[in-house]
């Protein structure tokens, strides 16, 4: 862990950022322990920061903090990955008519953009960058229904827990990858074209798919020592 490239965030989001993307890639594995003098001690930070980040990565699902034992990444969870689908179905689905109806040109434009540099991430073979933009796309598409709280639950959802499982289920298979982009794109263009029904289709689609598709994987992944199933 070399010290922090700060800008201008502040010593908290820098920390924060930091170890959520070492355990998104796996970078740090499933299991480690953090010790809160050793990341200050690396990072070149106070301890104060380095609390305040893990707190914030227990919020996200990616840390275990746990009283005398500090805190612990993570294992990957097949339960926590058929829950993720539940969520979705409840919480995304429904909401699409309200994304066609409220969402603006100028934001269909903005998510656009983001959707070329998605296509270039797939062509960089950049997963952390791929699962950042992707996330991006879909964040920017509910903020479109003007429910904050709506918008909040469905990115604690399929935020950085959603990546961290792509990262080991999707991101290491090129077809699975591919599976991927199409869904996201074909998404976006279901919501230029204001066809609720169309976006909710193309994504229950790509969901099944994509079950069958990784149901072997997950009965026997590559990385076996990253999942503890519940």
């Amino acid at each position: 862990m070399p010290p922090l490239d700060l800008g201008l965030r502040s010593h908290k989001q820098a920390v924060y950022e930091r170890l959520r993307d070492m355990i998104i890639t796996f970078e740090l594995a499933p299991g480690t322990r953090l010790v809160e003098t050793e990341v200050a001690a690396r990072f070149g930070v106070s301890k104060t920061p380095v609390r305040e980040a893990l707190l914030l990565l227990e919020s996200d699902r990616l840390v275990e903090v746990a009283p005398y034992r500090g805190a612990t990444v993570r294992w990957l969870s097949d339960n926590e990955l058929l829950e993720q689908g539940f969520l979705v179905d409840a919480l995304e689905m429904p909401a699409y008519p309200v994304v066609v109806e409220r969402i603006t040109d100028a934001e269909l434009a903005a998510i656009g953009l983001v959707a070329e540099e998605l296509r270039q991430a797939r062509q960089d073979r950049d997963g952390l960058r791929f699962g950042k933009l992707a996330s991006q796309i879909h964040s920017m598409l509910f903020a479109c229904v003007r429910f904050p709280r709506l918008n909040q639950m469905i990115q604690m959802t399929l935020g950085p827990v959603g990546m961290r499982h792509d990262m080991a289920l999707v991101y290491p298979y090129p077809d699975a990858w591919d599976a991927l982009l199409d869904m996201a794109l074909a998404r976006v263009d279901a919501v230029r074209q204001r066809d609720a029904a169309l976006a909710a289709h193309v994504v229950r689609e790509h969901r099944e798919n994509m079950r069958r598709m990784v149901a072997p994987r997950i009965a026997k992944p590559d990385v076996p020592g990253y999942w503890r199933n519940d």
